[in-house]
């Protein structure tokens, strides 16, 4: 049986707390209070009205978070695919990702978020940043997805994609989106749990005018753009400009801006964007699904953190598959340094939610993930960076807690009803499906 949502005051006892920067591997216990680590140590005394989790050594990390996603993918496995493979990035899109988007309705982007957001707990996802793009079902979008991932429990850094590529109504319904949400965070305590960013979905599907009016409006909300950067070579040839200049001199290269790919970007391009206080993303299962090459990760700066591009959530297997892929492109960075990769989308998560993520300290959020130890060697702050990467899994994972409820108990969210949502998906996904077939 799940523990009670009322359930506020917990002592996580005999636990091996680990932290990523610096590596650190500690038994000990932490007390948890109002959805805050209030105290880290050993031996703790319990008290009253305490509830006693004991560990008997597992393993808890920090809340993971999802640097970059889609959460409108989470019904495309299964979806119908081409007669004919996609043979470029456009020919992808417009074959694959175009059809499904426009299939959307309100019904299936509720379904989309509360799937996507079940599959991110399961995987220790406790905070996810969404790219999200239904259009021809923009209006309240945002709202319902919002809703959706709050069903879940996550926390969320939410943003509509707008894009020339339905016509200027459409471009203007995107941007009224994000004003929608960003009532709702004005008018309604987030209290941590939910932020926004002003969404665009590439240079390529942007007139300048459009471009000028997202970064107007994220000037004016005081937060970043989200959009993408030079996922392939599409990006600029099409535009016949360099997209980083491009932003920076329609006024878009904005701080605390997320460029998600940026895999056809010079040394310059990066040392612009990070000079300009925004981040880059780095997806290396989606770049390698796409076909659009391999990004200049050694020019990469300390302001990049990992995504999924909508690949799901699962960001232990992103992580190892970034270290495989520098391996065979001779990268030449150690497991530190991928794990700082790994860790700095806390920090930007942090600086978006006005809370602290990523580290099990008092004062931090109390987001943590409960996961079961392999047999083997002893765990180390000497050796974590690389048993994250040869000895971590996602199926190790037991319970997630997200502002100290647990959501998540042995593998089961606890405040979906996961039949009657599998029920719900498998109808809507089939609907999706047909819709697309129609395109």
């Amino acid at each position: 049986m799940s523990p009670s949502p009322e359930q506020k005051q917990w002592l996580l006892k005999d636990i091996i707390v680990i932290g990523w920067e610096p590596p650190s591997v500690e038994r000990c216990d932490l007390r948890i209070r109002d959805g805050l680590i209030v105290e880290k140590g050993v031996a703790l005394s319990e008290e009253p009205e305490e509830q006693i989790l004991e560990g008997q050594g597992a393993w808890v990390i920090p809340g993971l978070v999802c640097g970059h996603t889609h959460l409108y993918s989470a019904l495309s496995c299964g979806m119908p695919m081409p007669s004919e493979a996609p043979i470029s990035f456009g020919d992808m899109l417009d074959k694959v990702w175009w059809r499904l988007d426009k299939a959307l309705d309100r019904e299936s982007v509720a379904v989309s978020g509360l799937v996507g957001g079940v599959s991110a707990l399961r995987v220790g996802v406790t905070t996810v940043v969404d790219h999200h793009a239904s259009p021809n079902a923009i209006e309240q979008s945002l709202l319902v997805l919002d809703d959706a991932l709050a069903d879940v429990g996550l926390r969320r850094v939410l943003c509509y994609e707008v894009t020339d590529r339905g016509g200027p109504d459409k471009a203007a319904a995107g941007l009224k989106a994000h004003e929608e949400l960003l009532a709702r965070t004005v008018g309604k305590d987030s209290n941590g749990m939910r932020a926004v960013m002003i969404g665009a979905h590439a240079n390529f599907t942007l007139s300048d005018d459009t471009l000028r009016q997202c970064a107007e409006l994220a000037k004016h909300a005081g937060v970043g753009l989200h959009i993408h950067v030079a996922e392939a070579m599409d990006d600029a040839i099409l535009i016949n400009e360099n997209p980083v200049r491009r932003l920076d001199r329609l006024g878009a290269l904005l701080p605390g801006s997320i460029l998600a790919h940026c895999v056809h970007t010079s040394s310059e391009d990066l040392q612009r964007i990070h000079d300009a206080g925004a981040w880059v993303t780095h997806q290396p299962r989606s770049n390698m699904n796409n076909g659009v090459g391999y990004a200049p990760v050694p020019d990469f700066s300390e302001q990049t953190f990992l995504g999924t591009d909508g690949i799901g959530a699962d960001m232990i297997t992103e992580l190892q598959t970034a270290w495989f892929q520098g391996q065979e492109g001779n990268v030449g960075w150690g497991p530190q340094q991928w794990l700082g990769m790994f860790h700095q989308a806390s920090r930007f998560a942090s600086q978006q939610l006005g809370v602290t993520l990523g580290v099990l300290e008092p004062g931090a959020v109390a987001d943590l993930v409960w996961m079961s130890p392999p047999p083997g060697p002893p765990l180390s702050a000497d050796n974590l960076a690389a048993a994250v990467i040869f000895r971590f899994s996602p199926h190790q994972i037991r319970h997630v807690m997200v502002g100290g409820q647990w959501k998540l108990w042995e593998q089961t969210p606890t405040s979906v009803d996961s039949l009657a949502l599998n029920q719900r998906a498998e109808v809507v996904s089939t609907e999706i499906w047909r819709r697309m077939e129609s395109f």
